[in-house]
């Protein structure tokens, strides 16, 4: 007879929790009994150290593999999910019976994680994979929304910056971040300078070719932080200067 749990020793006052049995041991034929009877006490989180305690002892017995395991448990557990859908739901242990299936169907579900061989019904492997394909359905209609949200901003042509001149145009995007309103107020505000090389990168190109991403991010940098070697805007290259209008 095939032995698939760990059980308790007999007389052991201080065994394993996850062993099955009670102080006189395990009596024969009582093991899935045992089994099942202490899931109703486990947390769903205690759901894989349960399972792999006495996974491991069965596989150590050399009794079997994984998928043999894997096949007992979940038909037991099926089948004793099978036996409280059966009993009379005016009894007055309704509610326990109710209690004991919905924790079964948890530990069910996670057998289903370990089921690498579909060794559960069909019915229940197509309700699985269509769950799974009304999820990617779901996921790819958020994506083709987020796509499309995305392209709306897009651009069929970029603004041409004079070939030489885009230290110039860094120079003037530069100028705008420094400048105050009437107010006091910063004009424009932003805690990371990506949103200023991204805007740099992604609507203009100079001299009709690409402004690569890591060329613009070179050009901004935080206060007192010296720029990269050859992103400087030179002098030669600030040919306009952003004033406030009564100052012009």
């Amino acid at each position: 007879m095939v032995r698939y749990f760990k059980s308790r020793k007999r007389f052991d006052f201080s065994p394993h929790p996850f062993d099955v049995g009670n102080i006189l041991g395990l009596k024969r034929g009582y093991g899935n009994n045992h089994f099942l009877l202490k899931i109703y006490g486990i947390d769903k989180t205690g759901f894989e150290d349960y399972y792999t305690h006495h996974l491991n002892h069965f596989l150590s017995t050399g009794q079997g593999s994984e998928k043999d395991f894997l096949s007992h448990v979940w038909y037991i557990v099926q089948k004793r999910i099978e036996h409280f859908e059966r009993k009379d739901p005016f009894s007055s242990e309704h509610p326990r019976h109710l209690s004991n299936i919905g924790k079964l169907t948890e530990f069910q579900q996670y057998l289903g994680t370990r089921d690498k061989w579909n060794i559960r019904p069909n019915d229940v492997l197509l309700k699985e994979k269509d769950g799974k394909i009304a999820e990617l359905e779901a996921h790819i209609q958020d994506l083709e929304e987020q796509l499309k949200a995305h392209t709306k901003y897009g651009v069929a042509q970029k603004v041409y910056v004079e070939d030489g001149y885009l230290p110039t145009f860094i120079d003037l995007i530069q100028q705008l971040r420094e400048v105050e309103l009437p107010n006091g107020r910063s004009l424009l505000k932003s805690d990371h300078h990506s949103p200023y090389y991204k805007l740099v990168a992604k609507y203009f190109n100079h001299g009709g070719k690409e402004i690569p991403l890591d060329t613009a991010r070179n050009y901004f940098v935080g206060k007192g932080e010296a720029p990269i070697k050859g992103s400087q805007v030179p002098d030669g290259r600030k040919l306009f200067r952003i004033v406030p209008a009564d100052q012009a």
